[in-house]
């Protein structure tokens, strides 16, 4: 039977009005997400934007303490002074985390803050001695003051570019990324300084173009999210949210979270396997209590938690309210410092508030050895015979940026100063040697 013209109106009118509907439900979804989305984008370039204001504040007052300090003769102001300038040194590095840029400027100038702050950690220690500023601690604090102020004009140039429409949430990592382009500026070399102590021998470790210990199958976000759940295995986490990708040179996802509490934290996993590269929690410690010891079975647990086997205490600093353990993979008895992990532990809860895996995402892998041809006996003797007190261990270390090398490593003092000595296990060359200026500042590990 055919339909009437009346009736063949009517399927029409209702087909349209079915069309239209959906027309109008899908843009009123569409418009929902793209809302979502730009409220969304807006969260992420304030979170940037945050983070890079109250960097370039932070070298304006590390420049300016720096200054003054150089003019000031009472020890009780100048011990003050120096107090201020590792705060924003802490701080500082806490802003720079942010970014995530995986270039030698980033490396270069998280280097050079953390050393910074641990100058002054040590100038402290030696005021509170009762001892005066030596000429060359002066010269040092000088020629920082003068590298803190180039570093600050380069950060702050960025702003130059802000009114040509530059958003970290879009530009960062890009091919005309105007800020990593100033983070290179920093590592070229043109900006030297004194070296001053550092955060246990080969922090900086060497990251190979290829991440070696990032293994495993592609995961999604959602996966990620149950990670991260394991990393923050009683936490009391209120809520994980996928934040972005993440454009370092290991894929990865950047989630935040909210913890019980209103603490916040954030998260970096690997999209291959899902391992972890960065953990950052604010936690203001309020009563210390937890011994150095203590802090080390923390460090060991954790690792052992998240997956990572045979990591070994190298090194630990305290602070007297965090405290800082490099742990390294062990094989067949040989401590392996390129593949370093850092924990950050508060010294009144215990947590576990801070982790760096980049150096073990890079470089770790197992390792063949070959049968050493010097002895532990030999090597001690092809070194000064200056040195007492002697501890001897064998060890992978970074080599000319991109290699490694197997090495012993002898420990020794001489005045009251810690040395490391490290000869090549194979021919007995003495390839390098580090000096750890103040023996409260941090300790090897044996």
């Amino acid at each position: 039977m055919e339909l009437t013209n009346k009736k063949k109106n009517i399927i029409i009118a209702i087909i349209i009005v079915l069309l239209l509907a959906a027309v109008i439900t899908l843009s009123v979804f569409v418009g929902i997400y793209a809302k979502d989305r730009m409220e969304k984008d807006r969260d992420i370039e304030g979170f940037y934007q945050s983070a890079y204001y109250g960097l370039v504040g932070n070298f304006v007052d590390i420049e300016n303490d720096l200054a003054k300090s150089r003019v000031m003769s009472d020890s009780k102001i100048l011990r003050q002074n120096l107090m201020k300038i590792d705060v924003n040194c802490n701080l500082a590095s806490q802003n720079l985390q942010v970014f995530y840029a995986n270039n030698e400027g980033m490396s270069n100038l998280m280097n050079y803050i953390n050393q910074l702050g641990d100058y002054c950690g040590y100038l402290i220690k030696e005021i509170e001695k009762g001892k005066s500023l030596t000429t060359s601690q002066v010269e040092n604090l000088n020629r920082m003051w003068i590298v803190s102020k180039e570093y600050g004009k380069l950060l702050n140039s960025l702003q130059d570019y802000a009114t040509d429409g530059y958003t970290f949430a879009k530009m960062l990592g890009a091919n005309n990324d105007k800020f990593e382009d100033i983070l290179s500026n920093i590592g070229n070399g043109s900006i030297e300084y004194p070296s001053l102590i550092y955060d246990g021998p080969f922090s900086d470790g060497v990251q190979n173009r290829e991440a070696k210990g990032v293994t495993g199958e592609e995961i999604t976000a959602d996966q990620g999210k149950k990670l991260v759940e394991k990393y923050l295995v009683g936490y009391d986490i209120e809520n994980i949210e996928y934040a972005e990708d993440s454009i370092n040179r290991i894929p990865s996802y950047l989630y935040a979270v909210k913890l019980k509490g209103g603490r916040q934290c954030s998260v970096q996993i690997a999209k291959k396997g899902g391992l972890l590269l960065m953990l950052d929690l604010f936690h203001e410690v309020v009563e210390p209590s937890l011994t150095m010891e203590q802090c080390q079975k923390v460090a060991e647990q954790y690792c052992e938690s998240i997956g990572l086997k045979n990591m070994k205490a190298v090194w630990i600093n305290n602070n007297q309210s965090n405290v800082y353990i490099n742990m390294c993979y062990e094989q067949d008895g040989i401590v392996n410092y390129p593949d370093m992990v850092k924990l950050k532990i508060s010294l009144d809860t215990g947590e576990v508030i801070g982790y760096e895996g980049l150096n073990y995402a890079f470089n770790h892998t197992s390792r063949e050895y070959e049968k050493p041809t010097i002895s532990e006996e030999q090597a001690v003797l092809n070194v000064s015979a200056l040195l007492s007190d002697i501890e001897v261990r064998m060890v992978t270390i970074p080599w000319n940026t991109v290699s490694e090398k197997v090495a012993y490593e002898i420990v020794g003092t001489l005045d009251g100063e810690k040395y490391f000595v490290y000869v090549d296990v194979y021919n007995g060359d003495e390839l390098n040697v580090l000096r750890m200026i103040d023996s409260n500042q941090g300790d090897l590990l044996m």
